[in-house]
């Protein structure tokens, strides 16, 4: 067994979750829940990043008090989390005064004594809506963020920076040899590229007459952290750094971050530059995902192409979205496309006509001519049928082993696609007469349907429970469905009887 934790980026609370958050919180909670059925002991780590000028501003705007907003925007986001049936193991808030504060100045500290954090002086421009100081190679043609099309404004401030210019060649070297490996491989080479023009000292802390919002820096009180050791430092205190060192044993160094592709350079370079600093064992592995895109375009308020998470969950549920979310783009780390035609299409094909159906007249069938179970005396699973089976599990494993959610799901619907196959082929519907031939293909069927189950849990939760309830097993051994790609149903239990349960999916 090993300890896991797995991290998403923490969301910004100036505002509520969109479909990107969604997408994020559905992808690491998939890779938590395969860790944990392949028998991993494992952490799923999120939270709220809630300091910054930003916020403040947002707060004012409202005429509320800061934390009364950020109590609100931190509930929707929980309330996504409940709609999405993920299952974080902490949520960490950055406004944690017992928990966080003393681990983010608990790190500052440790950068201080290693000699990385200084003070100076510091004219730059600066994107509040990416709460960053912005060189101006990174701005586009008109002199405006490339992310929220405004002019930054020239701040100068005296600030403390970190020296993070001196981790250059440390960083191009772990990255390299993927002692941080960084997926898909085109962003591992995006950052790479980002290094090779060479890195400036990035600011650490803000004025606090000018962001008010914000953990006091150690030591000056007329400082507070920027970002970068206060929102990063949620890895950290999420898992117990400054209060429970057993547990921060436990899942110390993350196993992985999910982040999307507009925050990797923070995470793969600043954050990482700050664990080299403070002497600590960087992270093992960055999955960077891409946007979803509505008709290809990003989904923004102005454009009128937002997609709310809670209105797709309400018509279609949440596998639905979380299944979309699986399957519906191209690679690892591709933006996925968002139409209500597309998404309805792959509902209809995928849940309906696919892994619904075959559950459904597998488990009728089997009802309908053995309601009081049948025996499993003498029977063999078919040769190929085996084959298949131990294949898709093989598939399966290596693909989530490296975060690829497609093609771990696409080694389930092999199995789908084979039980509707032979279903079709055998058509157990016409030979009630033959009671042995039938007993035999029930029993292929449902030793297939068992397997899909086990393997679809991560994916689909809702729906591996409904299905679960089909099999009507009460020896706790049979009844764990763990990732076990030896484990054959048929051959562990002397007697199966199945039940029928709703539909799983109704056609929209």
């Amino acid at each position: 067994m090993q300890h896991r934790l797995i991290a998403t980026s923490i969301p910004y609370m100036n505002a509520g979750p969109h479909m990107g958050h969604a997408m994020e919180f559905i992808i690491a909670d998939i890779l938590a829940r395969y860790n944990r059925s392949s028998g991993n002991d494992t952490f799923f780590l999120t939270g709220a990043d809630e300091h910054g000028s930003k916020i403040y501003n947002k707060a004012q705007e409202l005429e509320k008090e800061t934390l009364e907003m950020l109590d609100e925007n931190v509930e929707l986001f929980n309330t996504l989390h409940t709609a999405l049936h993920t299952t974080p193991d902490e949520f960490i808030r950055t406004t944690d005064q017992v928990r966080h504060w003393p681990t983010a100045q608990a790190i500052w500290r440790k950068l201080e004594t290693k000699g990385d954090i200084y003070k100076k002086k510091y004219s730059g421009l600066y994107c509040e809506g990416c709460e960053v100081f912005m060189p101006e190679k990174d701005l586009d043609s008109e002199g405006n963020c490339p992310i929220h099309h405004k002019k930054p404004l020239l701040l100068e401030e005296e600030n403390y920076f970190f020296r993070l210019s001196k981790y250059e060649e440390q960083l191009k070297k772990i990255i390299s040899n993927d002692t941080v490996k960084i997926v898909p491989e085109f962003r591992k080479n995006e950052i790479l590229s980002f290094l090779s023009e060479g890195l400036n000292d990035v600011s650490f802390s803000r004025s606090a007459d000018k962001m008010p919002w914000g953990i006091p820096v150690p030591g000056d009180e007329t400082q507070v952290m920027y970002v970068w050791c206060d929102a990063l430092t949620n890895y950290l205190s999420g898992i117990g750094y400054s209060f429970d060192q057993e547990k921060f044993n436990r899942y110390y160094p993350t196993y992985l971050h999910v982040i999307g592709k507009d925050i990797s350079r923070f995470h793969a370079i600043i954050y990482m530059a700050m664990l080299l600093s403070a002497d600590m064992e960087t992270s093992k592995n960055i999955l960077v995902h891409g946007f979803v895109t509505s008709a290809w375009e990003k989904m923004s308020k102005s454009l009128g192409n937002v997609v709310v998470p809670e209105d797709v969950i309400n018509v279609y549920g949440a596998d639905a979205l979380r299944y979309f979310i699986t399957v519906g783009g191209g690679g690892v780390g591709e933006d996925i496309d968002y139409t209500q035609t597309g998404f309805h299409n792959l509902y209809n094909s995928g849940l309906v006509n696919g892994l619904g159906n075959i559950a459904n007249r597998t488990s009728t069938l089997f009802c309908k001519y053995y309601p009081d179970g049948i025996s499993t005396d003498g029977f063999v699973l078919d040769s190929e049928i085996d084959k298949e089976i131990k294949f898709s599990y093989g598939r399966y494993i290596t693909s989530l082993d490296v975060f690829d959610l497609r093609i771990g799901y696409i080694s389930v619907s092999t199995l789908i696609d084979l039980a509707n196959k032979y279903f079709d082929e055998e058509k157990p519907w016409t030979i009630k007469d033959d009671p042995e031939k039938l007993r035999h293909i029930l029993l292929n069927l449902v030793e297939i349907l068992y397997h899909i189950t086990i393997l679809v849990a991560p994916f689909l939760p809702q729906t591996a429970e409904k299905m679960r309830e089909i099999f009507s097993l009460t020896d706790s051994k049979l009844a764990s469905f763990s990732i076990d790609p030896d484990f054959r149903l048929t051959r562990e239990s002397k007697d199966i009887k199945l039940v029928t349960v709703p539909l799983l999916f109704e056609k929209k």
